[in-house]
Order: structure tokens, then C-alpha cells, then sequence
């Protein structure tokens, strides 16, 4: 057996032979008819389709893609992506725009979930003590500053 397709033809050709040799000897095996006839048809379906060649190469198993790409950004959302890193809004803000449209209380005291040793982390510190600010000087008082100390050091050479 080479390829999957090969693997649902001996299965189907094996479980048909054995199905109907069982519903000789055991009358409620009739049944089992309910649970092996859609596999058979869903597999005959696949082979013979011409459209996708996932399912064509792989009967039956095949529609597990389809499903798992289905349920992707579910899984991508709670097992892959932590917290911060969601795109285009990461889970951490998702929450707190859910617990505003709720009126719940938005908060979180004790710390943060956010990195704040990584490199690049931006953050504002609190002081008892500010510094005063520095008085700016426009453009035309410092560049007359500079001219004015030029004058004086060309005037301190003549003076010697």
C-alpha cells in the first residue's frame, strides 16, 4: 500500500466483505450498516470528485484540513497567542474593552502582565522631587550668546 488512498480501498473492500459475512451469522450487525455506509459513500465521494486534490489523494481523512483550518484562529487565539501579542488587538486590550462595555471594573492592581526588562520598554517614573525645567532660549538668543562670547574672546587677545 503505497499512498492513503490505497489504505481506504483494501479498508473499504475488507470491512464490506467482513460486514456482510457477520450480517449472515449475526442479525444486529444490520446496524453497524449505519455507521459504515456514510464512510464508504464519503470515501467513494472523495476518489471520484475532481475538484480538490486533498481529498482525492486522501479519502475521508482528507476533511480533517478542512476542518482544522476551520477552527485555526480559535486554536491560534487560546493556545498559541499569550496575552500581548495578538494581532490587530492583542487579548490584553480585547478584556478591558469587554469589561468597559460591561461596566465591570477595568483595573488591575499589583503589577503588570507587560515585559518591563525588555529592551526599548517606555515607562514614566514618579518623583518626590521634580527638577525645576530648564528655561529654553530661543534660537536668536542663543546664536546672539555665541556671537557675544566671540566678541569677548577676540577682544581678550587684542587686550593683552
Amino acid at each position: 500500500m503505497r499512498t492513503t488512498r490505497d489504505v481506504f480501498t483494501v479498508s473499504a473492500v475488507a470491512g464490506t466483505t467482513l460486514l456482510v459475512t457477520a450480517n449472515l451469522y449475526v442479525p444486529w450487525t444490520v446496524y453497524l450498516w449505519l455507521l459504515w455506509a456514510p464512510y464508504l459513500g464519503l470515501g467513494i465521494y472523495d476518489m471520484t470528485q475532481p475538484r480538490h486534490t486533498i481529498l482525492r489523494l486522501y479519502p475521508v481523512i482528507g476533511h480533517l484540513r478542512y476542518l482544522f483550518e476551520s477552527i485555526r484562529p480559535e486554536m491560534q487565539q487560546y493556545f498559541v497567542e499569550d496575552d500581548t501579542s495578538g494581532m490587530p488587538v492583542s487579548r490584553e486590550f480585547r478584556s478591558l474593552i469587554y469589561q468597559r462595555s460591561k461596566g465591570m471594573r477595568d483595573t488591575r492592581p499589583f503589577g503588570t502582565i507587560f515585559d518591563t526588562y525588555r529592551v526599548g520598554y517606555e515607562w514614566t517614573d514618579h518623583s518626590m522631587n521634580p527638577k525645576p525645567k530648564p528655561k529654553q532660549q530661543t534660537l536668536r538668543k542663543s546664536a546672539l550668546c555665541a556671537v557675544n562670547s566671540l566678541m569677548r574672546r577676540r577682544a581678550s587677545i587684542f587686550r593683552r
